[in-house]
């Protein structure tokens, strides 16, 4: 579920108000999009630390992570900073996870970076440890974060690069159509969350993250990525970056996708009720060895919970994308998640969501169908 990447050094690692924490900013339509100097300032400090390591150790062909090399030699003074040695030791205590890329979302603006919202509940997996001494160690970070924030001068920094990270933002906006959310929100019936994409320069290349936060009465999703590709032509500093670069927030279609995708398990969210779980629960019989084998393959997890959300969500991308009118790349998809992915009942599942499409009209909102899906998918035979 989600496609966030908590897979960290195998056995090392067990596993606010949102107007803030921005360099510069620009909107589409429906969709903010957004560049955050929390998220910057941790990245760097991730990338100085043994996260940096671990990801340059598996640069491969076609993903070298020219950025994470480049924020490497550009603050190389500062890999011994405080933050970068306490991040370290949130590694020993086996709290270190991915998701540190976007643990800067709770906070208010640096320098100052005083909390807004808790943090989030994945920055407390260490079960050998209490919430308070958690807390402690985490806390400490904060500190060293912001005093990184002044010594690498990243306010100077940031205003230097104004024109790279608005570059960032135009790509980004370039490769989003303006009508996703709109289209999704009719096809759902619901019309009460609100969308941020941040794209992050220290990001590794390919990963992505999908956390919410509850703010004033409504809930809201973020969609936290590095570049789909490696900055071309590759540059050695940062002050060498032309406005003509390609800076790897170009490719529309793998955005365009994982928008759809992320801001897809958003609008699912009622399965989690009382009355939708039985529901979905009592299919839990078709998950079978075969099935649990392909999403173990796709760095999925095995539980029925995940499974049948991740075949709900992307059988309602290509629904969505009959719905933009894209049935090529609708077709393909399926295609593509039944062959490929092996999402085993991906196929039954969009029989029964086109009846919803084409009549939902008769539905006020998707969970109004959700238990007629149930109902067809019941016809599945276990294989």
């Amino acid at each position: 579920m989600k496609r966030i990447i908590y897979l960290f050094l195998l056995l090392l690692i067990s596993s606010c108000k949102t107007t803030q924490n921005k360099i510069v900013k620009n909107d589409t339509n429906e969709i903010k999009i957004e560049i955050n100097n929390n998220i910057e300032t941790i990245g760097i400090i991730l990338n100085l630390s043994f996260v940096g390591d671990f990801i340059l150790e598996r640069s491969r062909k076609g993903r070298n992570y020219e950025f994470t090399r480049l924020v490497r030699r550009e603050f190389e003074a500062y890999k011994n900073h405080k933050a970068v040695n306490n991040f370290n030791k949130i590694k020993d205590n086996k709290l270190a996870i991915f998701g540190h890329y976007y643990y800067g979302l709770s906070f208010s603006e640096l320098p100052e970076m005083i909390k807004l919202q808790p943090n989030f509940d994945e920055f407390y997996g260490n079960d050998s440890l209490n919430r308070k001494e958690i807390d402690s160690i985490l806390t400490e970070f904060d500190k060293s974060v912001r005093e990184f924030y002044k010594d690498a001068k990243l306010d100077a920094f940031f205003a230097k690069n104004k024109d790279v990270y608005t570059s960032v933002l135009k790509e980004t906006k370039n490769a989003i159509p303006n009508n996703i959310i709109s289209i999704m929100e009719k096809y759902f019936g619901n019309y009460k969350n609100e969308y941020v994409i941040v794209p992050s320069l220290t990001i590794p290349v390919g990963w992505n993250f999908g956390p919410k936060m509850k703010i004033d009465n409504k809930t809201v999703f973020y969609y936290v990525t590095g570049p789909a590709e490696d900055m071309k032509p590759v540059r050695t500093k940062f002050s060498e970056i032309k406005q003509t670069d390609s800076l790897g927030f170009e490719n529309s279609r793998y955005y365009r996708e994982l928008a759809i995708h992320e801001f897809g398990h958003s609008f699912v969210r009622f399965i989690d009720k009382v009355k939708n779980k039985k529901l979905w629960q009592s299919l839990s019989y078709l998950n079978n060895d075969k099935l649990k084998k392909d999403f173990k393959k796709i760095g999925e997890g095995t539980e029925w919970s995940t499974i049948f959300e991740e075949h709900l969500v992307r059988a309602n991308e290509i629904m969505i994308w009959r719905e933009m009118g894209k049935t090529e790349m609708a077709d393909e998809k399926l295609e593509y998640e039944y062959n490929k992915e092996g999402v085993l009942y991906i196929r039954e599942f969009v029989k029964s969501l086109e009846k919803y499409r084409i009549n939902k009209r008769k539905y006020k909102t998707f969970e109004d169908y959700f238990p007629k899906l149930i109902t067809d998918l019941k016809e599945i035979k276990n294989e």
